[in-house]
């Protein structure tokens, strides 16, 4: 039996809170082309992921102007987690279009290009740092990922290498985490494992052994076992760790170092340094620019808003005005009936009765409570009646 074996490194996984954030700042048909996806295949992956889109109608909305829901939170996914792992197929390339390299990631560069601050991993080690110390007794009660290796219990580093690599990985993760703290750099705690916050962004950070595959090759006690009808399960695949390791920044996307045959991943944490930082500034600079634009949005709400308030004050005057006209108006109509109606009573043969001319003063005083040019108060009219329930 012939067994065929190949190399396979840690599988990718979808940045959640990136895609999140993307397609809350962009329509889907723009984020698509860059997972390789139609609009509809990023919806579909955007599902699968647990990942809040936009409803229907919000980039109208947005074009218009008008209120929309502020991003959701994304939530602990609690799916299948064979969903979070990107397709092996080669990623889609973009054209870029160069830009100016960050104030901010410049001075990283240039202090991690200087030799003076060339980091080293010594062979033997005095001092550890408490988070390395407890990273090495959570091994004490360890389990293990899928392809057999011990993971540490707790959220302490990220370590998924074999027994035989791992004093090599403590010394490397002790040398990056002073060199992180000693640069500025925060390390905090995340939701599994400890995390690193550059610039307020936070990264994750991980060190692990990429391991060789090959079919499993029951032995000959599992095939008795298996001829005699009896139960029995076997893997499909057995892992064998390469002795090799990988330091990646942020799931790779924050930069990834690795052994090769020129040199060790000793002797790139510096390069690692900057990778990281390069991420945790694309990130800032993203944040940066939703922020502008928020804040440009909420300008020109503040100011429709406003125009909005000055328009109906105006329409209210200009009602008000519309008002005062038509009461002129019939206060003038009222009281050309009146001489009128006053003229035909007195050409009468009985003349103007006691009767008809309090009502004409009546509807005099009437008229001029009408009419806006005339301050003619009645206590009747004006008083505010309410009745008690």
């Amino acid at each position: 039996m012939v067994r065929e074996e190949e190399e396979v490194a840690m599988p990718e996984q979808y940045d959640r809170a990136l895609l999140l954030d993307e397609v809350w700042a962009e329509p889907m048909s723009v984020v698509a082309p860059r997972y390789g996806l139609s609009d509809v295949g990023l919806k579909k992956l955007c599902a699968r992921l647990q990942i809040p889109t936009p409803m229907r109608g919000y980039w109208a909305k947005v074009k218009a102007g008008r209120r929309i829901p502020p991003k959701p939170k994304l939530k602990e996914f609690k799916g299948d987690q064979r969903h979070l792992i990107k397709p092996l197929a080669p990623p889609v390339t973009r054209t870029v279009e160069p830009e100016l390299v960050d104030e901010r990631l410049q001075a990283v560069m240039a202090r991690e290009q200087d030799p003076k601050h060339q980091i080293t991993v010594p062979v033997r080690l005095t001092r550890w740092h408490p988070l390395v110390l407890a990273t090495r007794d959570a091994f004490r009660k360890s389990h293990k990922d899928n392809r057999g290796l011990p993971l540490p219990s707790g959220k302490v580093l990220d370590i998924s290498v074999s027994e035989e690599q791992r004093p090599r990985a403590l010394r490397i993760a002790n040398a990056l985490l002073c060199a992180l703290e000693a640069r500025g750099y925060r390390l905090v705690e995340g939701n599994r494992h400890i995390e690193v916050e550059m610039f307020g962004v936070r990264l994750s950070l991980s060190i692990v052994e990429p391991t060789t595959r090959a079919d499993y090759v029951p032995t000959e006690a599992e095939k008795a076992a298996k001829a005699r009808g009896g139960w029995s399960y076997w893997p499909r695949y057995t892992f064998t760790p390469t002795g090799r390791l990988e330091v990646r920044g942020d799931g790779s996307y924050g930069g990834l170092i690795r052994d090769g045959v020129r040199q060790l991943v000793e002797e790139q944490l510096n390069k690692l340094i900057v990778l990281m930082a390069t991420r945790a500034t694309e990130l800032l600079r993203f944040r940066e620019e939703r922020a502008r634009a928020e804040e440009e949005w909420q300008l020109q709400r503040r100011d429709a808003l406003a125009r909005k308030a000055a328009q109906e004050a105006e329409q209210e005057k200009v009602e008000a005005l519309r008002g005062a006209a038509r009461r002129w108006q019939e206060a003038q109509l009222i009281r050309a009936y009146l001489e009128v109606l006053e003229h035909s009573q007195a050409s009468s043969l009985q003349g103007l009765s006691d009767a008809q001319s309090a009502y004409l003063r009546w509807a005099r005083a009437k008229a001029d409570w009408l009419d806006p040019l005339v301050d003619a108060p009645d206590a009747l009219l004006d008083e505010v009646i309410r009745v008690p329930h």
